[in-house]
Formats: C-alpha cells, sequence, structure tokens
C-alpha cells in the first residue's frame, strides 16, 4: 500500500466535519484541531453535531471504556455473559484465567526480579529493566483479558505517578508497579494510599527521604492534597502542608531491599493539628499513618476521586451528577474502588457518554492491536514504545507528579493525528508491524466494495458508520470495481482497515 496514497486518503474522507468530530470529545469547550476549520452547522461536539457518528450499542460502550480494545471474540464473550456478569467478572480479576501474564513473566523477565536483586543491577541493565517494564505494561494492555483491571493499573499509575527514568527510580517503579500499583488497583483506596506512601519509589520522587525534623520537605505533603487525595481546593492550608510535612518526618526505605524504614532520630515528635485534627506529641512513625486515614476519610477525597474516575470513564467535563453518586458510594464503602466502579458504569451519564472521550495513544496503539486479536508472539516491544514516544505517552515517563493528561485536547495536533495515520497504515501492511496482514484475514467472504466496507467496518468499529463515511469508503476501496479479488481485494482490505483505525469512530471512546 502506498502511504502517501493513504495519508491522501485520510486527509479525503475525514476531512472538514468528519475529522471535526475528533476534536469535541465531550467537552463543554471544544477545541479546534489544527488545519481544519469547523464547518456552519456541523459543531465540533459530536453530540449536538447535525450529522452525529451512530450511537454505538450500549454493550460495545461499556466494553470500549472498560477495555483498551474490544475484538469480535471479546465482543461475542460478553454478549454471551450480559452486562452485568461481564463487569463482574472484570472486577474479580484475580478469577479470570489469564496466558498474557504467564507470558509476561517470560517475556519480561527484568520486571520480575526480587526487589533486592533489582539494586544489584548496573546501569544499562536497570536501563534495559526501564524498557521492559514500558514493553510489558504496552503488552498487557493489548493482549491481557483482565482489560478492566489494566485500564485501573494505567489509572492508578497517573494518579500516583512515578516517573522511572531518573536517579534510583528504574528500580524502585518496577517495585512501586508490581508490588503497590498492581496489588491494590482493586482494592480499597486507603490501602492503596498507604502503600504508596511507604514505596521506595515515591519516597525517592517526592523527596520523602530527605525530610527530616532538623529541615521538613513539603514536597510530598503537598502532592499527597493536591493531587493524591484532597485535590486543588480541597480544603487544605499552607499550615497544613507543613504540618502534614512533620507527620512524615524520618520515613526513609532501605535503597537495597525497597523495604520501608522508620528513622525515629529524625522524626520531629511535637504535637501537631491536621485538618482540625491534633496528633499528640511522643507519636512516630504513626503520625503519617494517621495523616493518611484522616484524608482517605475526608469528603474531599472522595469527591476528588470520584472527579478523576468520571473524567476517565465518563467525559473530560462529568455531569456534576455522576460525580455526586461516586463520591457517595466512596463514602458508604470507605473507598471499595470496585463498589465506586460499578456505580458509575450503571449510571445514567456514563451510558449517554458514548465519543465523549478520545482515545489517548496507550489507548488508541492497544485497541488497534486488540482490535485485530493480533498474535502476541509477533509483539514488537520496541517499536511500539518508539511509537508512543512520537505520540507522547510512553508508560512510565510522565515527569511531572500529575500524570499524563486525561484530556482530549492536549492531545490533538496536526503532528499527532499524522503519527496516528501512519501508525494505521503499518499495521495493516502485508509485512507489517505485527509480521503479518491484519487486514486480509479478517475479510471473510467479502467479495464487493460495499460488503468489504461493511464487515471490517463491522470487525473494527462494532457500530454503524455514517451514511457519507460509508459512501467515502465504498469508492476508496472499489474505484467502481462490481467485484474485489486475489490481490485487489488484499490491497482494498488494507486501506479500509488502515482508514477505519483512522476514523473519528475508532479515535473516540
Amino acid at each position: 500500500m502506498d502511504r502517501r496514497e493513504f495519508l491522501r486518503a485520510c486527509a479525503l474522507v475525514y476531512s472538514g466535519g468528519a475529522l471535526s468530530s475528533l476534536t469535541g470529545c465531550g467537552s463543554s469547550a471544544p477545541v479546534s484541531l489544527p488545519g481544519v476549520d469547523p464547518v456552519a452547522g456541523d459543531p465540533l461536539d459530536p453530540t449536538t453535531a447535525t450529522d452525529p457518528l451512530p450511537q454505538p450499542d450500549p454493550l460495545v460502550h461499556l466494553l470500549k471504556r472498560t477495555r483498551f480494545g474490544v475484538s469480535a471474540e471479546d465482543l461475542e464473550a460478553a454478549q454471551a455473559q450480559g452486562a452485568e456478569a461481564y463487569l463482574d467478572a472484570q472486577l474479580a480479576p484475580q478469577l479470570l484465567p489469564d496466558i498474557a501474564e504467564l507470558l509476561a513473566t517470560v517475556n519480561f523477565p527484568l520486571t520480575q526480579l526480587p526487589t533486592p536483586l533489582v539494586s544489584t543491577l548496573s546501569n544499562s541493565e536497570l536501563l534495559a529493566a526501564t524498557q521492559q517494564l514500558a514493553e510489558k505494561t504496552v503488552f498487557l494492555a493489548s493482549y491481557s483479558d483482565r482489560q478492566l483491571y489494566e485500564v485501573m493499573v494505567d489509572f492508578w499509575n497517573d494518579h500516583f505517578n512515578v516517573e522511572n527514568v531518573t536517579g534510583t527510580l528504574p528500580g524502585a517503579k518496577i517495585a512501586f508497579d508490581r508490588d503497590v500499583v498492581r496489588v491494590h488497583a482493586l482494592g480499597r483506596f486507603g490501602s492503596l494510599l498507604h502503600a504508596t506512601a511507604k514505596s521506595a519509589a515515591m519516597l525517592e520522587y517526592l523527596d520523602g527521604r530527605s525530610n527530616r525534623a532538623q529541615g521538613p520537605n513539603e514536597n510530598y505533603s503537598r502532592e499527597l492534597m493536591e493531587l493524591h487525595t484532597l485535590g486543588h481546593g480541597g480544603g487544605y492550608t499552607e499550615t497544613d502542608v507543613r504540618e502534614v510535612a512533620r507527620c512524615f518526618t524520618g520515613w526513609n526505605s532501605n535503597r537495597m531491599t525497597y523495604a520501608f524504614q522508620f528513622n525515629a532520630n529524625q522524626h520531629d515528635g511535637d504535637s501537631k493539628t491536621v485538618l482540625g485534627h491534633s496528633i499528640a506529641a511522643g507519636g512516630g512513625v504513626e503520625d503519617g499513618e494517621r495523616v493518611l486515614d484522616i484524608l482517605a476519610a475526608h469528603p474531599s477525597t472522595a469527591r476528588h476521586l470520584a472527579t478523576r474516575l468520571a473524567r476517565r470513564f465518563v467525559s473530560d467535563d462529568p455531569p456534576t451528577a455522576v460525580i455526586d453518586a461516586v463520591a457517595a458510594e466512596y463514602a458508604r464503602t470507605d473507598g471499595d474502588i470496585p463498589s465506586m466502579l460499578r456505580v458509575l458504569m450503571r449510571h445514567t451519564d456514563f451510558q449517554a457518554a458514548a465519543d465523549h472521550k478520545l482515545r489517548r495513544p496507550l489507548d488508541f496503539v492497544c485497541g488497534a492491536i486488540r482490535a485485530f486479536d493480533a498474535d502476541p508472539s509477533h509483539y514488537p516491544g520496541a517499536g511500539l514504545i518508539d511509537l508512543l514516544s512520537r505520540l507522547g505517552q510512553v508508560p512510565h515517563r510522565w515527569f511531572p507528579p500529575d500524570g499524563y493528561p486525561d484530556r482530549g485536547d492536549y492531545w490533538l495536533s496536526t503532528s499527532g493525528l499524522m503519527e496516528r495515520w501512519n501508525f494505521a497504515a503499518t499495521l495493516v501492511e502485508s509485512r507489517g508491524l505485527l509480521g503479518q496482514s491484519q487486514a486480509s484475514d479478517h475479510v471473510g467472504s467479502s467479495e464487493t466494495p460495499a460488503s468489504l466496507v461493511d464487515t471490517l467496518s463491522a470487525r473494527l468499529l462494532m457500530r454503524p458508520l455514517r451514511a457519507r463515511d460509508r459512501e467515502a469508503l465504498i469508492a476508496v476501496a472499489g474505484d467502481g470495481a462490481a467485484a474485489l479479488s486475489g490481490e485487489a481485494l488484499v490491497l482494498a482490505s488494507e486501506r479500509i482497515a488502515g482508514l477505519l483505525l483512522a476514523s473519528p469512530a475508532f479515535n473516540l471512546r
């Protein structure tokens, strides 16, 4: 397939109003896509467009929000289960057999090393371990059947962001992802909060190691309240920041084993007051633990987490009603994560939110791989990490503490769309990124341009096409041909599959 012709077809098929559907994403303040002029009567928000994308089936919508990608087999299994049973199964991942997890332990051995051994790795070995952690993350997002679990692992790695490049962080982040985030991703928020606070990675990343009575460091206390718990405007003051920092003085970890350590001689044992709660003098490690309990039980934490979850699963600017419902469930269940997710995904605002989210790069790439049900033995780890680097979302390599942005307008740019289109073309080529033709394997009994477009759109999009998009794709597939066969069918299938992956219908969730 000629790459230049493919990119030209992308621009022609998805120009103007069709392409501009990518820019609204359900936000209350749509953004303009560079190089695309909005057309009067065809607004950027796909929910109000005069020619909107046809709505997906409610079960398809549920799957697309709870998975990185949906294969035909995934949809068939969920249809047999029903929505409630599907969601229950995904919220109990320990009961789901998963061959991808077993493959990952073999394919990425450095991520399985016991923490004492990780600390003995050379610089070059740590660099390799960092690469393996990124590749393993993409591998599991693409191939694991525990899809909602992987989505939540990604969510919490953003919420409690720690990069894995600087200093001793490469080794510590392996333990953080494996022994903290993955252990607690579908547990209780309070347990996850305690585990992150005592992790070597967080203590290193936010300067907890240098937080001592003689000179308190406020980095962790500030991010703990602003990002991890209460949220900006959540009711804390600068005095609270200082008092919380004092409570965590003396918290440290062993540099060889990454085990948590408390150094009593570096702790401020005087009395403190945090958010109106008195903490008596003479305490030790329990001062910090008490702060974590206070923060986990605070109503602002419930609302902050509800907002973050609704932004990930509903829309960039989620409605107040769904935030209220999830926050109430947090308070009712003491922060039980599966309970919050059930309330969120049963809410009418969730059910009405199709196409209100843009796939972030990781979601787009893994979703495309899974849509084709690609063979994991052809997994091109390094190639995908290079691609995600160009798209701006390599797992675990966001350096500020706030995690990768979860708003569509951040990810929209001309260069970003071109990278997506190029990836779509590469994925479907006969000797493509996954070592085989992905498109021609899924044409079924298609013999005409129209049947080919219908078959591939049903497979990759799992929803109807707009009439004008279908007509444009049929023209690209057949150029007037009454039938397709042989090499012409293969080439047409590659081009149509690539265009479908590049489409608004695939890039929106």
